[in-house]
């Protein structure tokens, strides 16, 4: 159903993007092209750069405050495109934050769609606004189109480092391309290539080490609860299980509504052989997000070494209503169903 919604909203951006830029080809016939530099002396600039620098920190507190400025952008120009981008940018981000860790994203992600059709109405040809749609369509896992917003924002500034960021990511994030290291070399601190190069190293690579190194540049460039917790995986897959539990506690601390930290801090206390603390973080990341399947599985694994049978089959039980059929949790639901069977046979409940 969800990628139903996500396959939905990209036809619409693809069809309103169509139309759009039929428009525009046919109006250049009868003006000028658009004059960059009006947008640049407008009024409205100033805000829109405090909003960049926000943005680019890669915070929460940076994400809102982004919003925050572009929308004071906007009430100076209500025609400047950036800000509109800006805002498309900001919101995707945070929907697809809140998708992969299977919390509400629809609101967001329309959000961005809606300011993105504002920019590419006030200026389709412009770099921010190109480079709003490539990471929209990045996010939204169309990564040819967003390959070719890329590059067309490229095309009008080949200095910036976001949108080689987001070149690298649609063509496959490989940790050896040159277009991350491009990105990177136009901007150290650029904290999305970062958090992604260390994603590539974990889950692509398996190189742990090289995975750390990348999230511990990030979290020294941004303080964010997200950071922190891919920080805490990535330590933890190496067997620093206190450093991992402290990287969720900070997570926690941050913001202690982030589920993700809870679960795997309670993944984290089951390696220790801290069942009955296990437990209490794996019910703390299921009141945070019921839709989350995965601390119902991790739940019933403590629940089961805490000899809790019937708590432990019900949990699996749970978690296996979310989740048959679905290829990604094929291991998992092996698994669970072993321990339902294990477990009744043992207990006759």
């Amino acid at each position: 159903m969800k990628r139903n919604r996500i396959s939905g909203l990209f036809m619409l951006l693809f069809i309103s993007v169509f139309i759009l830029g039929a428009q525009d080809f046919a109006q250049s016939k009868e003006k000028p092209k658009e004059d960059n530099s009006q947008m640049q002396n407008s009024n409205a600039a100033p805000y829109y750069e405090k909003g960049r620098i926000a943005f680019l920190q890669f915070t929460p507190k940076g994400f809102q405050d982004a919003i925050l400025y572009f929308n004071q952008a906007i009430e100076v120009d209500s025609k400047y495109a950036p800000a509109y981008a800006g805002l498309g940018e900001v919101y995707s981000f945070i929907g697809f934050y809140k998708l992969e860790v299977k919390e509400d994203y629809e609101e967001f992600y329309n959000k961005s769609y809606e300011n993105i059709l504002k920019a590419l109405k006030h200026g389709t040809d412009t770099k921010e606004t190109q480079r709003a749609l490539a990471l929209n369509y990045l996010h939204l896992k169309r990564s040819k189109v967003a390959e070719v917003a890329a590059n067309r924002a490229l095309a009008k500034d080949p200095n910036d480092a976001e949108s080689y960021y987001i070149l690298w990511a649609a063509s496959g994030r490989d940790p050896d391309s040159p277009y991350v290291v491009k990105a990177l070399g136009l901007d150290p601190n650029l904290v999305m290539a970062h958090l992604d190069l260390g994603k590539a190293y974990l889950f692509k690579r398996g190189n742990y080490a090289r995975a750390t190194e990348q999230f511990k540049k990030a979290v020294e460039l941004a303080d964010s609860p997200q950071l922190h917790n891919f920080l805490g995986t990535s330590l933890r897959t190496q067997g620093y299980l206190g450093n991992s539990a402290t990287e969720y506690l900070k997570a926690i601390e941050l913001d202690p509504n982030y589920a993700p930290a809870y679960m795997n801090l309670g993944i984290t206390y089951y390696s220790m052989n801290k069942y009955q603390d296990s437990i209490a973080q794996e019910k703390k990341a299921i009141s945070l997000n019921s839709n989350n399947p995965e601390p119902y599985y991790h739940l019933a694994r403590a629940y089961e070494l805490a000899n809790s049978p019937r708590e432990a089959i019900e949990n699996y039980r749970i978690f296996l209503k979310f989740t048959t059929g679905k290829e990604i949790y094929t291991n998992l639901t092996t698994n669970a169903k072993t321990s339902i069977e294990k477990l009744h046979a043992s207990c006759n409940c």
